[in-house]
């Protein structure tokens, strides 16, 4: 999917680069682009989630795959909130937000043993042993952006933005203490969008956020994509349909001074879904 939309975004720059001198001769209201919308949808996607408690250079640490090792259900749904705004003279600008997260926690009896790092005591928690795990967060992004080309059939955009995370995991093994960490990533992002108006009830949507990032003993990236299409046949309100996927990891090797990471190890998720929603305009 991440070699379908940067092939898609290199072909919308090149192509609508010859729109772009005569974007401003259009009245805005002959524009299908809306002022302000808010989007209600449920998402299910396919999660892929593992951490490391302890540092690489310890030789000791906690590496672990929740679906796999801990049995966390690899397939969750979630309830999901999109709004934006346009602003301007010619409303080429554009302030999104975006929220939704979800929410995992299992009982499982271990194959292994977990050798547990000498930041966190020590010891381990033996293979047979009965455990509760749990892998959360939340995805909150805000991002602006601008319209490079805005006419009656293209929104060409740049911009950039903040990704901020919550995140919280962990296992223990019951009616003992074990390891639970909780942490906010804010991770900035660059970003590039592709609407298209093929009919004006038919919209399709692509875009493309990602940003890698090095301070330190931190160490941070994310590459998001979506693709979406949807049908407006009634005024002020649309439905549409849209696949996305995105891939996060956080390192922090030693402490560090970045905002909202305090623990030694690392993080990874990625997910990919399908989300439905409705959509209000005007």
């Amino acid at each position: 999917m991440k070699t379908i939309a940067y092939l898609s975004l290199i072909t919308a720059l090149c192509v609508s680069g010859t729109r772009a001198a005569a974007a401003d001769n259009h009245d805005l209201e002959d524009l299908p682009w809306e002022t302000a919308y808010i989007n209600l949808g449920y998402y299910i996607a396919n999660l892929d989630s593992s951490f490391r408690v302890g540092g690489d250079n310890l030789g000791v640490g906690i590496d672990i795959n929740v679906e796999e090792f801990l049995g966390l259900e690899s397939t969750n749904t979630a309830f999901r909130i999109d709004a934006g705004y346009r602003f301007g003279k010619r409303r080429r600008h554009r302030m999104d937000f975006s929220w939704f997260g979800f929410d995992r926690d299992a009982v499982n009896t271990l194959d292994q043993t977990i050798e547990l790092p000498p930041e966190l005591g020590g010891g381990t928690i033996d293979a047979g042993a009965t455990v509760g795990s749990i892998f959360n967060f939340d995805i909150v992004s805000v991002k602006y952006r601008y319209s490079y080309v805005l006419d009656d059939r293209i929104d060409l955009n740049l911009g950039g933005g903040l990704y901020v995370m919550p995140i919280k995991f962990g296992v223990r093994e019951l009616n003992k203490e074990g390891i639970a960490e909780d942490i906010t990533a804010p991770l900035p992002v660059v970003t590039i969008g592709f609407d298209l108006a093929v009919t004006p009830e038919w919209h399709f949507m692509q875009g493309l956020d990602m940003m890698y990032l090095k301070l330190g003993n931190f160490e941070g990236r994310i590459t998001s994509t979506r693709l979406g299409l949807e049908y407006r046949g009634w005024d002020n309100v649309a439905v549409g349909a849209g696949i996305d996927g995105i891939l996060v990891k956080i390192d922090a090797e030693d402490e560090t001074d970045y905002p909202g990471i305090d623990f030694i190890g690392s993080v990874k998720f990625s997910y990919f879904g399908l989300q439905t929603y409705i959509k209000f305009y005007y």
